[in-house]
């Protein structure tokens, strides 16, 4: 190796061979841009020179040729923030379900609703929202087990619900009121036998009908604890559909309440991508915002479908992706102003090399790249398996 002077590291820049700050220390990969902040901490610790058998060049590997405006350069500190947040919003989420879980706990034991308590939850969760939408919605869990899944459901689609109530600049008293009807609007599950909440079968007529009752138990449940009757109707409507189509009154457009109307796409987009017993895969969250542009468009209020697929993207993060140039990667960052052209960290360059130093892309046609398409299970497996 040889030592090079600091002033050829030059910001944003790359180097086709490892660079190193001592005869041990690599400083960075030939996948990782020179960012600005490494070449001010550089100086500021008073070293003259780095070593290498590089040369400089523009850009990585793995973009082949597309313009390298397209890299969202990320400095050591941004990473360190980014895993921070990732680790604040999956404690938050792990906190909230604990939460959930002892509150339909002692609902199911004792009778007792704690409607305070839930809005002070709410509160929480709209300011993690705010503060970290990506990051959180990165934490939210899937799972096939029975047990949970009221739990998950109510805490996965609340965090949903309020994305896309705060996307539609609902004022904070309504964001409150919206965030207390999703958390409580499968509350009328609890008195449905727990055989036909597992059942991975198809149920009989009488079954779905038990099954069906548990939106009105719901309206009753929370009007027994003097909820508003708004966030009330939401558990009674939030299986109605704009079309007609849904239950238990068959209401159609603007007879079904605000409320019930966006978690109504919040609760089904979360029931296509979870696990459950009846369904050893959830379908993926691409797939589920394709199902709902596609095929079930008409079943749903449009500002609503519309604030969940600008909040989510096309592509919502931690959706794994073939770019046009070949290589792999995963969401990490989506933008409502692009909702098909986010930030995704590359794992896999266009030549199916691992890359050393996963970066941050962001997307776009006109810089050269973007995504061809969401890869299938087998494929997110195996990609997922090398991040």
């Amino acid at each position: 190796m040889k030592g090079i002077p600091l002033s050829m590291l030059v910001p944003n820049t790359y180097f086709d061979e490892p660079v190193y700050l001592d005869k041990s220390y690599i400083l960075l990969t030939p996948d990782s841009t020179v960012a600005p902040e490494l070449v001010r901490r550089l100086q500021k610790w008073k070293y003259s020179q780095v070593f290498t058998d590089g040369k400089p060049k523009d850009t990585p590997s793995y973009l082949s040729g597309a313009d390298k405006n397209s890299i969202a350069p990320q400095t050591i500190d941004e990473d360190i923030r980014d895993a921070k947040q990732v680790a604040v919003a999956r404690k938050f989420i792990g906190e909230f379900q604990g939460f959930t879980a002892a509150l339909f706990a002692k609902f199911a034991a004792e009778g007792t609703l704690n409607l305070a308590e839930v809005t002070e939850w709410v509160k929480k969760t709209i300011q993690v929202v705010r503060d970290c939408k990506d990051c959180v919605l990165l934490s939210l869990e899937v799972t096939a087990d029975a047990d949970r899944y009221l739990v998950t459901h109510a805490v996965n689609t609340t965090v949903l619900a309020l994305a896309i109530g705060d996307y539609l600049k609902a004022p904070p008293h309504r964001l409150i009121e919206l965030g207390n009807a999703c958390m409580l609007h499968e509350i009328g599950m609890t008195k449905i036998p727990e055989s036909l909440q597992r059942s991975a079968r198809r149920l009989s007529a009488e079954e779905r009908k038990a099954m069906i009752a548990h939106t009105a138990m719901g309206y009753r449940i929370l009007k027994g604890f003097s909820a508003p009757e708004n966030v009330a109707l939401a558990a009674l409507e939030h299986h109605e559909r704009v079309d007609g189509s849904g239950y238990p009154r068959n209401l159609a457009g603007e007879k079904i309440t605000e409320y019930a109307r966006i978690i109504a796409v919040a609760c089904s987009y979360d029931a296509m991508v979870s696990r459950r017993p009846y369904r050893a895969q959830s379908i993926g969250g691409h797939s589920a915002i394709k199902e709902f542009l596609q095929k079930s468009r008409k079943q749903y209020d449009d500002r609503a479908l519309k604030a969940l697929v600008y909040t989510l993207s096309v592509y919502p993060v931690g959706t794994p992706v073939l770019l046009t140039n070949g290589g792999k990667a995963v969401v990490v960052k989506t933008d409502p102003a692009a909702p098909r052209y986010p930030v995704v960290r590359v794992i896999v360059d266009p030549e199916g090399k691992t890359v050393s130093a996963p970066p941050l892309v962001q997307t776009s046609e006109a810089k050269g790249i973007g995504i061809a398409r969401a890869l299938d299970a087998d494929e997110a497996r195996d990609l997922l398996a090398k991040a």
